[in-house]
């Protein structure tokens, strides 16, 4: 009891104070504590110990010595002590040497530390991982353990690719499932304010990706441009870049989705010219767009940036959705009492399930063998104004039956543009015909995963034809609608406008090549405007030839060079022979040098074979490639040339719509942040939804 007593003071007590030697706080008898016998209490009243005092630094430097200061760095600053990790390079306030409780619990919980052992048991899971020999995945057999910043990168990218409001998070319906999916997953889910960040967190590591990517890439990019216009009334450009990458696979990215002041040709090209400064872009092989004022002030600085092919005169090419979209708008306008009338007849019989019975009584007495329904179409899409029609003309004698039986049909209608007339019914037949070919072709050329510039000549002018067709149809209707069709497709898709790149990548197909394009020519046009364009579509195929032969050429040098001969035959011969063997062998040099075929000329003259159903362009050129060279690098560049500016679900808007949506009030950085972040995240194996990101952000296409 003595002793523990002051074996007590002395471990609590000041270090000034004495300290009894029997204590065993001394070091020179601590060693030999256990071995003593316990003295006795006269002993230890007879005998009196020395008082020994320690200094205050010894004791220190004792007490410094724990083992957790092998693991971490200490500085020397007095007025901020503080300790770093060795590991992970954390730092921590000491302002004493002996606490180290706060720096051992940090090395029991630190990620990088090396003897930290995960004790508990692992978990297996199949990880899909890529196969070497192709695009899919093959199920790997691992262990799984769980970690918190995975978990919440996981469901950043979620929230981006599935356009889900931020504030989803917070519901409580998902946290109740987070519960149930994984009850011993401890993972805290963040607020909406840190996804927001997060998402910025990962446009910032995208991007840095995407600009390596850039740098490295060989080929020239293709650009579109397209303007929007929020609910708040702010504008914003879209700059998408397409290219073909060295193993000819076709990518899209967007660039840059920014607000922009107007719409201004000087803005929107001022604008593209900063994102592509900041993107250090300046290889540009066209701008797909339906500004044409603003490509000329883009167009100058391209052209003093030395980007462009053939001094930029073939910069520009027309969005072919909007040129259709124009056609289609102004058929729609000219036949818009018909329409309409149409449309209130489907709204009255969908409009209650008593109306809808009476309906179909009208369709089982006419014997109408029609498996679809009624639908009623959204005005600002014109291809769900031509699939309504498309179902409702089936119906005609059904609504016909109905205005009969049904007063109230008649009554109501009335009230409204009246019912469908015969002419409606006719008007409309002549429409549905000519909207058919203008649905397949705006869907064909305006693919988001496949090579599409390579049947844009045979589309637009086979859409020609089947107009003039009809001009001198017997039907009044389809006669009167063709003669309206074939102003307008003359005033936006004459022959004398045409951009003339848009026929080199047909040439470029090696199931066409020039040939067909000269039978097209032939077919559409009158014998002289036909010898005139084969021969400037043949100087341009040259043009680009000679330019991209050139450029090959000073990075790759003479790889044809000057053939060694050996002389060894002759060197018993006089040099007089040897003169003439060598005059001989120039003049042969130079009359196959000008017979020999070039490289372009073997290509349009070669067979190559039928292609089939499944032929895919990219892969002929990727096979190619070697046989010719120059032919390769045109058609990388040609090939990735976009003809239209946006998706497929986008074509078809012919006027402005209205979207309610959770991220409508959101900043113009995060709605380009999100905008481009899905793209990104997407785009290996889903085409380009932009419309479905705006209606998030409340967006609408200009």
């Amino acid at each position: 009891m003595f002793k523990y007593s002051l074996t007590h003071m002395s471990r609590t007590g000041d270090n000034d104070k004495t300290i009894d030697s029997t204590s065993g706080a001394h070091p020179d008898v601590a060693s030999n504590e256990e071995n003593a016998s316990i003295p006795s209490s006269e002993e230890n009243t007879a005998t009196k110990l020395p008082i020994l005092k320690l200094p205050t630094s010894e004791l220190r430097k004792r007490k410094s010595k724990s083992w957790v200061w092998e693991h971490f760095d200490k500085n020397n600053d007095v007025s901020d002590p503080r300790a770093t990790c060795k590991y992970c390079t954390m730092s921590f306030t000491c302002p004493s040497s002996t606490d180290t409780s706060r720096l051992s619990n940090h090395l029991s919980r630190c990620k990088k530390y090396p003897y930290n052992v995960d004790k508990g048991q692992s978990t297996l899971d199949f990880t899909p991982a890529p196969k070497l020999d192709a695009d899919s995945c093959v199920d790997l057999l691992t262990d799984w353990k769980s970690d918190q910043e995975e978990c919440r990168n996981g469901l950043v990218r979620m929230t981006i690719i599935n356009e889900l409001g931020f504030v989803f998070v917070e519901h409580e319906g998902f946290r109740g499932f987070r519960r149930v999916m994984q009850p011993r997953l401890r993972f805290i889910l963040p607020s909406r304010r840190t996804i927001g960040r997060d998402c910025y967190v990962i446009y910032k590591e995208e991007i840095s990706e995407l600009k390596k990517n850039f740098k490295k890439l060989s080929s020239k990019i293709c650009l579109t441009t397209n303007t929007w216009t929020s609910v708040q009334n702010l504008s914003y450009l879209c700059l998408i870049a397409h290219f073909i990458d060295d193993d000819w696979k076709m990518h899209k990215r967007i660039i840059a989705f920014c607000p922009i002041s107007d719409r201004s040709e000087e803005v929107i090209g001022m604008a593209v010219e900063r994102c592509l400064l900041d993107w250090r872009i300046n290889r540009v092989f066209s701008v797909t767009s339906s500004n044409d004022v603003a490509l000329q002030y883009l167009k100058k600085r391209l052209n003093s940036w030395k980007g462009t092919v053939l001094g930029g005169e073939y910069l520009h090419i027309r969005c072919v959705a909007h040129i259709l979209n124009l056609i289609v708008k102004d058929s729609l306008s000219e036949l818009h009492g018909s329409i309409a009338r149409i449309r209130n007849a489907i709204k009255y019989v969908r409009s209650s399930p008593s109306r809808l019975q009476k309906f179909n009584k009208c369709v089982e007495k006419e014997k109408i063998d029609f498996k679809r329904h009624l639908c009623l179409d959204v005005e600002t899409r014109w291809n769900s104004t031509y699939l309504m029609l498309k179902a409702a003309i089936k119906f005609q004698k059904a609504f016909d039956l109905l205005e009969k039986t049904d007063n109230k049909y008649t009554m109501e209608l009335t009230m409204k543009s009246g019912t469908p007339t015969t002419d409606d019914w006719g008007y409309t037949g002549s429409l549905l015909y000519f909207l058919k070919f203008f649905y397949n072709v705006t869907l064909r050329l305006s693919g988001s995963l496949h090579i599409t510039n390579n049947e844009y000549v045979t589309e637009i002018f086979g859409l020609g034809y089947r107009i003039d067709s009809k001009i001198d149809s017997n039907d009044a209707n389809l006669r009167v609608m063709a003669v309206k069709m074939k102003k307008k497709f003359e005033k936006y898709l004459d022959v004398d406008n045409f951009n003339i790149l848009l026929f080199i990548p047909l040439i470029l197909d090696p199931r066409y090549k020039l040939k067909f394009v000269n039978f097209i020519i032939e077919k559409i046009c009158d014998a002289t405007r036909a010898t005139k364009l084969k021969d400037k579509v043949k100087s341009v195929l040259d043009s680009l030839f000679q330019s991209y032969d050139t450029f090959r050429a000073s990075f790759s040098g003479n790889s044809s060079g000057d053939e060694e001969i050996d002389y060894s035959f002759l060197s018993n011969v006089h040099d007089v022979a040897l003169d003439a063997y060598l005059f001989f062998k120039k003049q042969q040099d130079s009359d196959n040098g000008r017979y020999s075929k070039s490289e372009l000329d073997k290509y349009l003259d070669g067979y190559h074979g039928k292609a089939s159903s499944s032929f895919n362009i990219l892969d002929w050129w990727k096979i190619n490639a070697p046989t010719y060279p120059t032919l390769a690098l045109i058609a990388r560049d040609v090939l990735a040339i976009p003809v239209s500016t946006v998706a497929p679900e986008s074509d078809f808007i012919t006027g402005g719509r209205e979207f309610d949506s959770s991220w409508s009030a959101s900043t113009p950085r995060l709605v380009e942040t999100l905008v481009c972040v899905q793209n990104w995240l997407r785009c290996s194996s889903q085409p380009i939804h932009l419309e479905n990101i705006l209606e998030q952000t409340g967006s609408q296409p200009t």
